[in-house]
């Protein structure tokens, strides 16, 4: 057994893993990627939750224990410091990246794909009253400062939301989408 497996052996141990998932590729992976400290922080709280909710061993000391380690981090950090609302629940794929994490909120039934870009006060959410129709959106998708994405839509990959959009109905592949209501002005 190498170095790296040893290492990814004893953390699943501390954290009452499964074995479905290696900590070291899903959580450390993704904070290298990060552009800036604070950027690095959300992640890491926010994939440590991940974990804890679908890859730890049920009904276990250590998920329990590490279930209040997150909560108190992301408490403390992502909705104190940030201002930002990431709940372990929603779907944020690998290799994303958040530039200026401050202010983002996404609903708990949001889907987002892989090696997306966020910047400060997007957010991503249902219309209220109790529905959980959220946006699904696909990868390598681009969010600008203050994009509002609401409501069961669909945003196709490599989708590009330009600052302060608002947008309310789906949008295909390579869409530039701005302004109130939401416009997509890529030429075909």
């Amino acid at each position: 057994m190498n170095r790296k497996q040893l290492k990814n052996k004893l953390v699943q141990v501390i954290m009452g893993l499964d074995g479905r998932v290696q900590f070291s590729d899903y959580v450390w992976q993704d904070v290298r990627l990060q552009p800036e400290y604070w950027s690095k922080w959300l992640v890491f709280i926010y994939r440590l939750g991940r974990i804890n909710l679908y890859y730890s061993k049920p009904h276990s000391v250590r998920k329990k224990i590490w279930r209040k380690i997150y909560l108190k981090l992301n408490i403390k950090v992502t909705e104190g410091k940030l201002n930002s609302h990431l709940p372990a629940s929603a779907y944020i794929g690998q290799g994303s990246k958040f530039f200026h994490p401050y202010g983002v909120i996404i609903n708990s039934h949001a889907y987002v794909g892989g090696h997306s870009v966020f910047r400060h006060n997007v957010t991503i959410g249902n219309l209220g009253q109790g529905s959980q129709d959220s946006p699904r959106i696909e990868y390598r998708a681009s969010f600008g400062s203050g994009s509002t994405l609401i409501g069961p839509i669909h945003i196709g990959h490599h989708a590009t939301t330009g600052a302060n959009a608002v947008v309310t109905k789906s949008f295909p592949d390579y869409a530039v989408i701005v302004g109130v209501p939401g416009k997509n002005i890529r030429q075909k």
